[in-house]
């Protein structure tokens, strides 16, 4: 189940291929066996002033008691400082590389999707990341 607040054309779009869709989150999500957050990205700023219909989802996913699995920032906090009032997701997907936000993550499982980084742009940003086993995508950090 695909939850899309925005306009009709595109919840029809991508309602194809069988996967249903609707326009607001539902009220029960205990349902749900996880819900996957990527409601915003990493450019985010200001989870002081987040506007409709998002100012009901974010607070619905902090409340969610079904486990919550965020992609690469979890919605609502600022890629640098995170947001201790936030969402607090059982599961964090970092995707290239940790963003500092992630020093406050403190869930269960961290992951990493970043393979792809050639050696030198890991090079100069300095960035410390995991080895892959075998041909792994990701791995657990």
């Amino acid at each position: 189940h695909i939850i899309c607040p925005v306009t009709e054309a595109v919840v029809s779009t991508q309602s194809t291929g069988g996967v249903s869709v609707s326009p607001t989150l539902p009220s029960d999500l205990s349902p749900y066996v996880c819900i996957v957050d990527a409601v915003f990205g990493f450019s985010f700023k200001g989870a002081n002033n987040i506007r409709a219909p998002f100012d009901t989802i974010i607070p619905a996913l902090v409340n969610a008691t079904v486990p919550v699995a965020s992609v690469d920032v979890p919605s609502g906090w600022e890629v640098e400082t995170g947001s201790p009032d936030g969402i607090q997701p059982d599961i964090l997907i970092s995707l290239t590389a940790p963003k500092l936000c992630a020093k406050q993550f403190r869930g269960r499982l961290h992951w990493l999707g970043g393979r792809f980084v050639p050696p030198s742009l890991a090079e100069k940003y300095s960035l410390n990341l995991p080895e892959y086993p075998g041909s792994d995508q990701v791995v657990l950090i």
